[in-house]
This record gives C-alpha cells, sequence and structure tokens, in this order.
C-alpha cells in the first residue's frame, strides 16, 4: 500500500469558463496526494522516461550581487526568465516526465562560527523549494543538485580543499535532506555536477580523473560517501530511501573513470551520475575535425554510429558490475542549423538508451543557433512552446518512447524598441552620460564615464537606461576591479537602479574615494546604453515614468470553450496608426503581436490555449511612432482558461 504524504498542486478552479479580473494567479493548495515509496533504485530509475534540465537559471553563478540580493537577480543573470509552472507544464505536455534542476549555492551560504557549518539563505532555499514544487505538482520526478560550486571545482585537490569542500557540502546537503525530508520517491539528489580540477597538470580537467596514482578518485569518493552519509542520517524514512546520484570525476561517461566510482557501504538506492554530450565531434566540437552530420564520422574517422553502440554497450555492463543503475544527467547537440541531422542523432542516442533501461535528461540553457557548441536552446522559455529547429528532435526523441507530444505554435515575442519619449528623466537628475541614438558594446566589453566622483554616496542612486538581453553591470576599478550588480529586480522596461548599498556590497570594503573610474558594463551579451544619471535620494521621481496614460480600454472579452480561444474588445485611440498585444509571460512584458490595424479593434488568439493556465494581457496603440506600452501594461486584465 501507498503511504499518503502532503503535497502542494495545483487546485482546481471555479467553474467559470473564464474568469477576468484586474490582477490574479491561479491558487495553490495542500491536500493528499498518494506518495511513491518502497521502490529500490532500479524501480525508481525505470519509471523515468526521458528528463529535461533548466539550464543556465538557478545554477547562474559568478554574479557578484550580495547574499541579500532578491533570488530573481541570481536566476535571471544569464538572461533567462524565472522558473515559472507554465514552463514545466509545456516540458511535462512534451512527453518528459522527469526534469533536472541544477542550483548554485556558494553565494547563498551563511557561515555560523559558533557550529562551524554554514546556512542556506532563507529566501533562496524557498526559492528552489518553489521552483522543486512546480514538477512536483505534475507528477514529475526531480533531480535536484549542487551545481558550479567554487569550493568543488579548484585548481587542484589537496586535503586542505577536501576539508572546506566536505563542510560545506555536508551543510548544504543536511538542510536539504532536512528541507525536503517529506518528499517521496520523486525527488532525488545529485550530490555534485562535475567535480573537477582546473589547474593539475597532472590529471585533465576534462579527462576520466587519472594521473596522480588515484588520489583524484579517492578525494571525490570520499565526498560521495559524505553526501550519502548526511542525507541518510537526517531520518526521515523518506530520505532513507531517497535516491542518491553519484558522480565520478567531471561525471564523465569514460569507462575507467566511471569504474572508480566507490559505492559507499550500507548506501541504499544509489545511482551513477554520467554526462554525454556523445559523439563530441557532431554534438558540440567547431574545430576542422568536427562534423555535424548524422550518420557521419569525426575528422578522426570515429564512426559516430558505432561510438554510441559501443558507449551504451560498456555504460550497460557498468551498471551490472556496479550494481547500481547509471543516469545519463545531461545530453544534447548543439544546434549547428542542423535540425535534421539532430533529429536522428537523438532517435539513435536513445534507443540505444532505452535498450539498455539508462534514462537521459536533455540540456537546455536556452540558447539557439550561435555557432558555437554551447546552442542547446530547445525551450522557448518566453512563450512556453519549442524553437523551430527544436521540435522536430524533440518529436523524434519521443517517438523512441511512442510519445506524441503536445508542442504550442511557436511565435517569437519581441520587446517594442526602447524610447526617450516613453521615459520621463527627473529636472533634478545628473547625467553622467547620455546618448540619443544608443552606445553599443558588445559581450563583457565596457566603457568609462566622466564625472561620476560627486556622486557616488548616499544621497543618490544611479540609474541607467540601457538595452541587453542581459543584466548590465556598472564597474568601478581601482586598484583592482570590482563589478557592481543591481538589486533592482523590478520590471520597468530599459530601466536598471544601482543603489549606494549595491556599490558598497561589491567593494566589500574597500572605499569608494581609492576608486578611479567608472564603468558600464556589458556582461553575457552586448549592451546598448542610453543614459547613465545621478539620482538624488530625495527626488520625487526614482524611475522614468511613461509621459501620458493614453492606452486602448477592453471593453470586452469573449471565450470560447469549444476551441479555447478568447478575443478581445476595445475602445479606439485617437491617432493611433495600429495596435499591439502585450502578454505577461514567465516573468517579463512581451509584445505577442503589433500589426493590428487602426481600423481593427479586437483581437482573437490562437486556438488550443492551455485550460488552468493563467495570462495577463494588455492592447496597446502607436501614437505618433511611438508606444503607448508601459499604460497599457497598467491598465492590463488577467484571464484563466478553463
Amino acid at each position: 500500500m501507498k503511504n499518503k504524504i502532503h503535497g502542494k498542486i495545483l487546485s482546481a478552479l471555479s467553474a467559470a469558463a473564464l474568469s477576468v479580473t484586474v490582477v490574479g494567479s491561479m491558487p495553490t493548495t495542500d491536500i493528499e496526494a498518494d506518495a511513491l515509496s518502497g521502490l529500490n533504485a532500479n524501480g525508481i530509475v525505470s519509471q523515468i522516461r526521458i528528463g529535461w534540465n533548466l539550464g543556465n537559471t538557478l545554477e547562474c553563478s559568478g554574479v557578484g550581487a550580495g547574499i541579500n540580493a532578491s533570488p530573481k537577480k541570481f536566476a535571471t543573470a544569464w538572461g533567462q526568465p524565472e522558473p515559472a509552472a507554465e514552463q514545466f507544464q509545456a516540458v511535462k505536455d512534451a512527453g518528459f516526465n522527469a526534469v533536472r534542476i541544477p542550483v548554485t549555492w556558494y553565494e547563498h551560504l551563511e557561515y555560523n562560527s559558533n557550529t562551524g557549518k554554514y546556512h542556506i539563505e532563507d529566501n533562496w532555499m524557498n526559492y528552489v523549494k518553489k521552483t522543486v514544487d512546480y514538477a512536483i505538482d505534475r507528477d514529475m520526478f526531480v533531480i535536484l543538485n549542487v551545481h558550479h560550486e567554487d569550493w568543488v571545482n579548484v585548481e587542484k585537490f589537496t586535503d586542505a580543499t577536501y576539508q572546506v569542500a566536505e563542510n560545506k557540502l555536508t551543510s548544504i546537503w543536511g538542510e536539504l535532506a532536512d528541507e525536503f525530508k517529506t518528499y517521496d520517491q520523486h525527488l532525488i539528489f545529485e550530490g555534485m555536477n562535475e567535480p573537477r580540477q582546473t589547474g593539475n597538470s597532472a590529471v585533465s580537467e576534462w579527462g576520466n580523473g587519472s594521473g596522480d596514482n588515484g588520489y583524484t578518485w579517492q578525494y571525490i569518493n570520499n565526498l560521495n560517501a559524505a553526501f550519502v552519509r548526511t542525507v541518510r542520517n537526517q531520518g526521515s524514512s523518506q530520505n532513507r530511501e531517497r535516491l542518491l546520484m553519484l558522480p565520478g570525476y567531471c561525471a564523465t561517461s569514460d569507462y575507467e573513470g566511471i569504474s572508480n566510482i566507490a559505492i559507499p557501504n550500507n548506501a541504499g538506492n544509489v545511482a551513477l551520475s554520467v554526462h554525454a554530450y556523445s559523439p563530441y565531434y557532431f554534438t558540440m566540437a567547431t574545430d576542422s575535425k568536427s562534423n555535424h552530420t548524422f550518420p557521419g564520422q569525426s575528422g578522426w574517422g570515429e564512426n559516430y554510429e558505432s561510438s554510441l553502440t559501443d558507449m551504451f554497450n560498456y555504460l550497460g555492463n557498468l551498471q551490472n558490475q556496479k550494481g547500481a543503475p547509471i543516469i545519463i544527467g545531461e545530453f544534447s547537440a548543439s544546434d549547428f542549423n542542423n535540425t535534421n541531422d539532430r533529429a536522428r542523432w537523438a532517435n539513435y542516442y536513445l534507443s540505444r538508451a532505452k535498450e539498455k533501461g539508462i534514462p537521459c535528461f536533455l540540456w537546455d540553457n536556452n540558447v539557439t543557433a550561435n555557432g558555437t557548441g554551447e546552442a542547446h536552446g530547445y525551450l522557448y522559455r518566453k512563450g512556453c512552446t519549442w524553437y523551430p529547429n527544436s521540435e522536430p528532435v524533440i518529436r523524434a526523441m519521443m517517438n523512441v518512447y511512442g510519445v506524441t507530444p503536445k508542442m504550442g505554435q511557436y511565435e517569437e515575442i519581441v520587446d517594442p524598441p526602447f524610447s526617450w519619449s516613453n521615459v520621463s528623466v527627473g529636472s533634478d537628475w545628473v547625467q553622467l552620460f547620455k546618448s540619443e541614438s544608443g552606445k553599443t558594446v558588445e559581450a563583457w566589453k565596457n566603457f568609462t564615464v566622466s564625472n561620476w566622483k560627486n556622486y557616488v554616496n548616499e544621497n543618490y542612486d544611479l540609474v541607467l537606461l540601457y538595452d541587453s538581453e542581459q543584466a548590465p553591470e556598472l564597474v568601478l576599478m581601482g586598484a583592482d576591479w570590482n563589478r557592481i550588480a543591481s538589486s533592482d529586480d523590478s520590471d520597468t522596461p530599459y530601466v536598471k537602479k544601482f543603489t549606494y548599498e549595491d556599490i558598497v556590497s561589491a567593494l566589500n570594503g574597500k572605499a569608494v574615494s581609492d576608486q578611479n573610474e567608472l564603468f558600464i558594463s556589458a556582461t553575457m551579451s552586448s549592451l546598448t546604453a542610453y543614459g547613465l544619471y545621478a539620482v538624488p535620494k530625495t527626488s520625487g521621481q526614482t524611475d522614468p515614468q511613461p509621459q501620458t496614460d493614453v492606452y486602448p480600454e477592453i471593453t470586452n472579452v469573449e471565450y470560447s470553450p469549444a476551441y479555447h480561444q478568447v478575443r478581445f474588445t476595445w475602445e479606439p485611440v485617437s491617432g493611433a496608426t495600429n495596435y499591439g498585444i502585450a502578454v505577461y509571460l514567465a516573468g517579463k512584458w512581451r509584445i505577442q503581436t503589433q500589426s493590428i490595424s487602426a481600423s481593427t479593434t479586437s483581437y482573437t488568439t490562437p486556438k488550443n490555449l492551455t485550460p488552468g493556465k493563467t495570462y495577463k494581457v494588455a492592447v496597446a496603440a502607436k501614437v505618433n511612432g511611438e508606444w503607448t506600452a508601459a499604460a497599457s501594461i497598467k491598465n492590463a486584465v488577467t484571464i484563466t482558461i478553463q
């Protein structure tokens, strides 16, 4: 008999076909749910069909924000929207029944000198838990891990680095084991991501861990044992039977590297964690030996099909030798605009994996074809649909498992362009930099700003007007570089405020007076800067505001239960040349369409909107060449589809 536990799931909505309010969200409630319990490791793994990774999100690292910065600041630092229930629903609808949620913890740890242990900052813990619940609520398996940790991946493994690593590892997993102690076997813990050395000449960073007479393998095995011991000792019955994943050196798929993973005595349910972007010269390489055609072979003569067959044969043998299942926590083929080849590769790869009973988790960093080996974009997270280059690949994957995916129609959501007429700079703002047409700098580049020293103090905030897919930074340079991240997590388009507290936090005890230069800096993508202003703390206006409240007022909303389709009607706006529809998706307003003629005052959505999904919608008008987006968003309506 299955036990009963409390599980947070989406509650039923009211019987009304459609509700319209000024603001609103889907309610949740705690109810009794059947638990998955009593299975051994193979039993758990056998229920996982195929998984998906929430990449480049909760594992953002090197953000530069203080520990008390909002979780949203960290989750969106690499240009992704915040995790949202709709994203996980889209993943499930496509046929995935599991997700892996990579998380970085080191920037969220507080040291307790009394205990000698570390505490996970509460807001971050709650944010991670909320994200886990998005998948648990949908009856999906979840792998939660430790990712991109600066105390795991060090220049060289030593006894001293081990003591630091073990303390932080056991601190983190001690708190996670307690936080999730009632979660059933749908939740899986992965002790580390890709533990490795970044500067040891004897042991290759991306090799199999050999080269130092076994010291590296033993180092990782000891950390794995500490992880297992910590979770099992928490005490709950759920943690005693939870599946725990153990990586080898850099989570290698190499036979020798996996062979040297030691499973601790009395470990209970464990699986071996492997990453396999294979064959590499098809999936990621960009050098002269690469070949992005499948079937095919590399410039070294490696036959792709034979290589995959051989790999899965020895992975199957290793499962038997170790007495533990293998989970491939990351696999993917970068998008080189070779969609049909990737689809054939996916079918062949997963067919071999299925034969050996090895579940695979697709790495998705939401980056589309860019000529590099890191374009692993599948789910278009802004619209919760699938990129055109990825949809056939996903269908090929699901075909292996006999699943017909449900995938919405892709439509790119484009922000309205920056316009000076839509912002109002206060009369008491001090201009430090301004470019009418914008000054563009490439990723990781910057430019200097003058006349700033009298304004970087407790009497002013700095406000940057910019356009970029990534969060901007300011940099102060004295004896070294000091990257300043903004604590502003508002959704005001094209505006980012840097408080004096942000600057003090980034300087970490260094004096402002010792800094010589101030830079506006792009991060992971190009940035266009329009203005940087020093805004007095006493200013009545601390953010640019729209100059007008003219907007199309929505007067009627009709719902078609037969087609799950909505029709909006609005009052015409004098002088409008055309209208557009803005939708709030994944934590940000996006333009759905902007080509509705001025003579039309209605819009009908595509068919088959997702039942149970909530949309916030605004209608904008283009007047005198500018959109009324800000005023329209302020007066949006919220609808829930049934």
